[in-house]
Protein backbone atom coordinates (compact mmCIF):
# COMPACT_ATOMS: atom_id res chain seq x y z
CA UNK A 1 0.00 0.00 0.00
CA UNK A 2 1.46 3.20 -0.82
CA UNK A 3 2.30 6.00 1.96
CA UNK A 4 0.32 9.05 2.19
CA UNK A 5 3.37 10.88 3.81
CA UNK A 6 4.31 13.35 1.91
CA UNK A 7 7.83 13.20 2.82
CA UNK A 8 7.92 10.05 1.30
CA UNK A 9 6.37 11.06 -2.21
CA UNK A 10 8.21 13.97 -2.36
CA UNK A 11 11.44 11.23 -1.98
CA UNK A 12 9.88 9.29 -4.55
CA UNK A 13 9.18 11.51 -7.03
CA UNK A 14 13.01 13.27 -6.76
CA UNK A 15 14.38 9.43 -7.23
CA UNK A 16 12.66 9.24 -10.52
CA UNK A 17 13.62 12.41 -11.56
CA UNK A 18 17.13 12.07 -10.74
CA UNK A 19 16.80 8.16 -12.09
CA UNK A 20 15.65 9.79 -15.80
CA UNK A 21 18.09 12.70 -15.54
CA UNK A 22 20.76 9.40 -15.60
CA UNK A 23 19.06 7.50 -18.03
CA UNK A 24 19.12 10.64 -20.25
CA UNK A 25 22.65 10.93 -20.04
CA UNK A 26 24.16 7.05 -20.53
CA UNK A 27 21.37 6.79 -23.50
CA UNK A 28 22.50 10.07 -25.01
CA UNK A 29 26.39 9.59 -24.11
CA UNK A 30 26.03 5.89 -25.30
CA UNK A 31 24.62 7.18 -28.64
CA UNK A 32 27.30 9.79 -29.57
CA UNK A 33 30.14 7.18 -28.59
CA UNK A 34 28.95 4.88 -30.96
CA UNK A 35 28.40 7.40 -33.44
CA UNK A 36 32.05 8.31 -32.71
CA UNK A 37 33.55 5.11 -32.44
CA UNK A 38 31.31 2.55 -35.66
CA UNK A 39 30.11 5.66 -37.83
CA UNK A 40 31.80 8.50 -37.91
CA UNK A 41 35.00 8.32 -36.18
CA UNK A 42 35.20 11.69 -35.59
CA UNK A 43 36.91 12.29 -32.42
CA UNK A 44 35.13 13.12 -29.14
CA UNK A 45 32.59 15.44 -31.10
CA UNK A 46 29.92 12.83 -31.07
CA UNK A 47 30.19 12.19 -27.48
CA UNK A 48 30.07 15.72 -26.41
CA UNK A 49 27.05 15.90 -29.03
CA UNK A 50 25.00 13.63 -27.30
CA UNK A 51 25.35 13.67 -23.48
CA UNK A 52 24.23 17.72 -24.22
CA UNK A 53 21.32 16.21 -26.27
CA UNK A 54 20.73 13.43 -23.64
CA UNK A 55 21.29 16.66 -20.76
CA UNK A 56 18.59 18.62 -22.47
CA UNK A 57 16.34 16.01 -23.04
CA UNK A 58 16.65 14.86 -19.14
CA UNK A 59 16.03 18.51 -17.86
CA UNK A 60 12.58 18.55 -20.41
CA UNK A 61 11.65 15.11 -18.88
CA UNK A 62 12.44 16.39 -15.31
CA UNK A 63 10.47 19.99 -16.32
CA UNK A 64 7.37 17.62 -17.51
CA UNK A 65 7.58 15.71 -14.24
CA UNK A 66 7.63 18.62 -12.22
CA UNK A 67 4.05 20.54 -13.94
CA UNK A 68 2.46 17.22 -13.23
CA UNK A 69 2.84 17.32 -9.56
CA UNK A 70 -0.19 18.54 -7.67
CA UNK A 71 0.06 21.93 -5.82
CA UNK A 72 -0.95 21.90 -2.63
Amino acid sequence: MPSTDPLYAGLGQAVRIGTELLAALIVGGGLGWVADTYLFASGPWGLVVGLILGAAAGVRSAYRAAQRWSKP
